[in-house]
């Protein structure tokens, strides 16, 4: 919590450029699959495997599915690149 007159808060000299190359790097991606159709597939596997009224059963495939949606994220190809 910062303190009314305290001094600025200094940051690192590359505060953020890793954070900043990251976004780039997911920018420029040229992979085959469509972001939407990531989202629709880790949309749909939420809602079935982890909804409101949730057990554990579903919840354990539910975090198979999801690594496994995750790995295609390498494949994820962005078309418009404008920020």
């Amino acid at each position: 919590l910062v303190k009314p007159n305290s001094p600025p808060v200094k940051l690192p000299e590359k505060a953020g450029e890793k954070s900043i190359a990251r976004m780039d790097k997911i920018r420029n991606s040229k992979g085959p699959l469509p972001t939407a159709d990531l989202r629709r597939e880790l949309q749909v596997s939420m809602q079935k495997y982890a909804p409101v009224y949730r057990n554990a059963d579903d919840l354990k495939k539910g975090k198979d599915v999801i690594v496994e949606i995750m790995k295609k994220y390498k494949d994820v190809g962005i078309k418009d690149r404008t920020m």
